[in-house]
């Protein structure tokens, strides 16, 4: 989906693009308002009894309440996931800029972690703004966090050359025993299974990356510039089908799409579906279709690991 995204800028005029995108957030509009209401308590028992939150818990929340049709203010869902996980709790969100990663490198943009908005959905907008709130100093990938463990978390992210490798906050909730949660999308915005890409490396089936290592200028906490080198995604080769991989390969213990009044949830424990996806990569099962695997890869595969892939 994401290549079929970007061959549609290039190839469709701005305007019809534009047009495009407006009719379809109508449409994903006209459809929210008959869903039914979700109240206060069901979203409570929704995050307690079918997404497993509980008291302490580090928790990685991916949202898009667009997609609810909430009884109540949208701030109150950030009240509701710490009236949960508790003084002991923490939660992280994704705080991406507005351009892709290698849009937003190439041009050479600034990014601030004090200033810098989000455009990875108002809740994470809101999660940024919060006074106790912490954000990683990285151009394209950063987290912003909340909580017990959450200096820890974003502490070192500016290393990450790899934005998902063990220096990031994805990589490391798993020494935290975290989880990941999606409140109104689906596990195709499920982004901890880049962490199995940066793992492997070159080793990896699919090389997601571009060449090229950026250096990018970044303001940290202190109002000093610092340089962040990291790669950049290449999109013509992110054409993940990461919903249809989890049900196919994943058990629903480690994780799972739900659909809960019309609505899209899922659930993961990223230290086993980290260990899962880590043994079917290497076996050449990935969230990826076989046409972006590299003829390398391919070439080292036997037969039967090809016919496996997704």
């Amino acid at each position: 989906m994401s290549a079929l995204k970007e061959i549609s800028k290039r190839v469709l005029p701005s305007r019809a693009l534009a047009f495009l995108v407006r009719t379809q957030r109508r449409i994903a509009r006209a459809r929210v308002t008959y869903l039914p209401v979700l109240t206060e308590s069901a979203l409570t028992s929704i995050l307690r009894d079918d997404l497993g939150l509980g008291d302490g818990d580090t928790v990685f929340i991916h949202s898009s309440v667009d997609q609810l049709n909430l009884g109540f203010q949208t701030g109150k869902v950030l009240s509701i996931i710490e009236q949960i996980t508790g003084a002991r709790g923490t939660l992280l969100f994704p705080t991406y800029p507005r351009l892709k990663s290698y849009e937003f490198l190439s041009r050479g943009e600034i990014f601030d972690v004090r200033k810098s908005p989000s455009y990875t959905g108002v809740l994470t907008e809101m999660a940024r703004r919060r006074r106790n709130a912490v954000r990683s100093l990285h151009p394209t990938k950063s987290v912003c966090a909340s909580g017990q463990h959450a200096r820890e978390l974003v502490s070192s992210h500016q290393h990450s050359v790899y934005p998902y490798d063990k220096c990031s906050p994805y990589y490391k909730l798993m020494e935290y025993g975290g989880k990941v949660i999606g409140i109104g999308v689906s596990t195709d915005k499920l982004s901890f299974v880049h962490c199995i890409e940066d793992a492997l490396k070159d080793q990896f089936p699919v090389k997601v990356y571009h060449k090229r290592i950026f250096a990018a200028r970044c303001i940290n906490y202190e109002g000093e510039e610092e340089i962040v080198r990291t790669y950049a995604h290449d999109m013509y080769k992110m054409d993940q089908q990461t919903a249809r991989f989890m049900k196919r390969h994943i058990a629903g213990d480690i994780c799972k799409d739900l659909t809960i009044s019309r609505m899209k949830f899922f659930r993961a424990d990223t230290k086993k579906l980290f260990t899962a996806m880590l043994e079917l990569a290497k076996a050449g099962i990935t969230i990826y279709p076989r046409f972006s695997f590299s003829r390398l890869s391919i070439g080292h595969l036997s037969g039967n690991e090809i016919r496996n892939r997704v």
